[in-house]
């Protein structure tokens, strides 16, 4: 026996409406993507952050004269007669300037000052925040991008602008849009 033998079918009607299917809306545009950093835009966020690190020393320089006159030559017009500060004032200077990177770089602002004038931040591999660990490491391997420069120069060349100081903290320097 096929169905056509059997005679017609009753099929009940719904009481319900048949359910309307929204329309997919259209996707207009991508939600922008940060772009990295490159060389010239850090560069002068370092410049903006020198400035604000020397204006900072000034200052304290200023309400301590007899402390920080050690640091300047005696009266003399002569080139050569440069202070030539203490391996021990060197460290401490390049310590604090390591802790001044590393924890804005580590804070929710994700940038020094300068950094964060360019609408630049400091990520990891993954997009994510860094740790001041992470931080540390970063701004430690900085004095070894320093030498000669060619850590900072990578940056050009590498496809996520990474300078040599980024590789060794697996970090990004980032645009926001």
């Amino acid at each position: 026996m096929n169905v056509g033998q059997i005679g017609p079918v009753y099929v009940p009607q719904s009481t319900q409406p048949p359910a309307v299917i929204s329309a997919i809306p259209e996707l207009t545009a991508l939600p922008p993507r940060p772009g990295f950093a490159g060389f010239w835009l850090r560069a002068i966020a370092c410049i903006i952050d020198t400035i604000l690190i020397v204006t900072i020393f000034i200052l304290v320089a200023s309400f301590f004269p007899s402390t920080f006159e050690k640091l300047l030559p005696p009266s003399s017009t002569s080139f050569m007669d440069m202070p030539r500060p203490a391996p021990l004032v060197i460290a401490l200077l390049a310590a604090l300037g390591c802790l001044y990177y590393s924890v804005f770089e580590a804070s929710s602002w994700q940038a020094t000052p300068g950094k964060r004038i360019l609408r630049l931040y400091v990520t990891d591999l993954n997009g994510q925040r860094i740790t001041f660990g992470r931080a540390v490491i970063r701004n430690l391997a900085r004095q070894i991008s320093g030498i000669f420069f060619i850590g900072y120069i990578l940056a050009a060349f590498t496809e996520k602008k990474q300078a040599l100081h980024d590789f060794i903290a697996s970090c990004l320097v980032l645009r926001r849009p």
